[in-house]
């Protein structure tokens, strides 16, 4: 094969100016002396040749293949993927707390309504927040029986309106009560009933996914034990705030319908993101369910759960 030498050192030179020096076309052609469209033809010949190699350099932490096949088989806006094996989910929740952190930092927009969840790894976004935008934050629901402190929805809440300057809308009540009559005048207090009142207007949620076979949600270990056994019994598999989900994506009415302080299904239903986070094996099934009923527009797991997504 014919050697090309000075066609190998224009091709050099050209690449060089082109992506190092950032020069473009028309630049490089007046100061060469050369035509744009030999530029265009050296810049191909410079890749061909391997004298520009092109690398890839996806953030180490993230498996950036995996989440765009998730992202095209359910119809996600996004998808974040924690890379590595398959870890249970109390491995997950502090890396998972981090790259949810970074991605409401990133994503959200003054002026916005976010509304919170809660759970553990809502709790290690709040603490790996830094500087949100300026936005109010409004709980998405009373709290749950049994949570500790740490992952209360009251102490969520603080913590993104701290680091967002913005207001705090927090709910001062439990997610249910098995007195009707208690719940009606819960529900008609003045300051429960503004909060409630803003549930139509939030813009983004933030919301952990809960496991109910096998158990690994917040909201299934604090039913009420008859409670539990009808949900069971009527195949809730996952849960997003005070929504039960089977495993065909279907809402499955439950006491919360009528007995909750918390955001509606409909209204769940009606919010422009929703972004979900969740990881472990245990929580597969559980996410998978979440997405076959499009209640996601975002979300945030790990490796090991995606590799099932798109098994």
């Amino acid at each position: 094969m014919a050697r090309v030498p000075l066609q190998r050192v224009q091709a050099s030179l050209v690449a060089r100016r082109f992506y190092l020096e950032k020069q473009t076309k028309s630049q490089i052609a007046d100061e060469l002396g050369i035509s744009r469209f030999k530029v265009a033809r050296l810049i191909d010949t410079a890749i061909d040749k391997g004298i520009v190699r092109f690398v890839i350099n996806d953030q180490g932490d993230l498996d950036t293949e995996l989440a765009e096949k998730v992202r095209e088989k359910f119809g996600l806006s996004a998808v974040l993927v924690l890379d590595g094996p398959d870890l249970p989910a109390s491995s997950l929740i502090e890396p998972l707390g981090v790259l949810a952190a970074e991605l409401l930092e990133e994503t959200l927009v003054d002026g916005q309504l976010l509304g919170v969840a809660w759970g553990r790894t809502l709790a290690a976004t709040a603490r790996a927040v830094t500087r949100l935008p300026k936005v109010d934050v409004v709980q998405a629901a009373g709290s749950p029986a049994g949570l500790d402190f740490s992952q209360s929805p009251v102490e969520l809440v603080h913590r993104f309106a701290r680091a967002s300057e913005g207001t705090a809308y927090p709910l001062y009540g439990p997610m249910w009560a098995e007195d009707p009559q208690l719940v009606e005048r819960m529900r008609h207090d003045p300051t429960i009933a503004n909060i409630i009142a803003r549930y139509d207007d939030i813009d983004v949620l933030v919301v952990g996914v809960g496991s109910w076979n096998p158990a690994e949600s917040c909201l299934c270990s604090g039913f009420p034990d008859s409670w539990r056994q009808m949900a069971l019994a009527n195949g809730v598999v996952a849960d997003l705030c005070a929504t039960l989900i089977d495993s065909a994506g279907n809402p499955v009415p439950n006491f919360l319908d009528d007995l909750g302080l918390s955001i509606s299904t409909e209204q769940l239903r009606r919010i422009p993101e929703v972004i979900g986070i969740g990881g472990g094996l245990e929580k597969a099934e559980a996410i998978l369910s979440v997405l076959r009923g499009g209640w996601l527009n975002v979300l945030v797991t790990d490796a090991g759960v995606a590799r099932r997504l798109v098994a």
